[in-house]
């Protein structure tokens, strides 16, 4: 059952603008498209709120399961870009849920 993960967080405090701007660098051109490229990823979106690109920032996954976000994690190469992408974030500030659209066959499925 297609399913949307979303993560979202603030940066580290400590980090400088340069390590922000690297950081945005890394999300836009490397991060996102190694997530797009493991099967059962159909898009990433990243969205920023209030904060200067710095907090409240928010990366939306759209996975044909719950289960891909696993695949996700053990895909051949993705632990640098999750050491990189979960080292700039400040975990306690952070969050996460997944999500799925209530449709017919959704309901057909629970009765």
């Amino acid at each position: 059952m297609a399913s949307t993960y979303v993560r979202r967080f603030n940066l580290k405090p400590s980090l400088s603008d340069a390590e922000v701007a690297a950081f945005w660098t890394f999300l836009l051109k490397d991060f996102v498209p190694a997530c797009k490229a493991v099967p059962g990823v159909t898009s990433m979106r990243l969205y920023s709120g209030a904060g200067a690109l710095r907090a409240d920032i928010r990366l939306v996954a759209d996975l044909d399961h719950a289960g891909i976000y696993e695949t996700l994690l053990r895909a051949p190469g993705m632990n640098r870009h999750l050491a990189t992408f979960y080292g700039a974030m400040d975990l306690a500030a952070s969050s996460q849920m997944f999500i799925r659209e209530v449709t017919p066959d959704l309901l057909k499925a629970l009765s």
